[in-house]
């Protein structure tokens, strides 16, 4: 089964996509659990290892979110649903944090371009 560029295999979940990059997910350790220090709500280790990766877009981790859910199903691995749901809301806080970043790279005068378009094309409509 195939999700994004991601591949559930008889062996677990491999990155397919046209990056030289691999990344693979071993069946006997999918639902592996990860607990930081400071934080007391273990994750999901592949998940969290995935969204770290630079190389991966949004889309490609949201793919492999439910490319683990049909393989943990698949697998009939163990699954705990609060595990995931706390893993999740890491990976959302994390791309969150990416977006305001890139956010924050835009120069005051890309802004300032950007604003003059944008009242430019106001005015044409009007």
């Amino acid at each position: 089964m195939t999700f994004g560029n991601w591949e559930v295999t008889e062996d677990g979940i491999e990155w397919t996509g046209a990056t030289p990059q691999k990344f693979v997910i071993n069946k006997d350790t999918l639902t592996e659990i990860i607990k930081q220090p400071a934080d007391p709500h273990p994750k999901y280790k592949w998940i969290i290892s995935a969204t770290e990766e630079d190389w991966l877009s949004e889309d490609d981790l949201y793919d492999l979110n439910f490319a683990f859910v049909y393989a943990v199903a698949n697998f009939g691995a163990d699954f705990d649903y609060q595990v995931f749901d706390d893993t999740l809301t890491f990976q959302y806080l994390e791309l969150d944090e990416e977006e305001e970043e890139e956010d924050d790279d835009v120069s005051p005068e890309d802004l300032a371009e950007i604003e003059q378009k944008r009242k430019e094309a106001n005015s044409e409509r009007d």
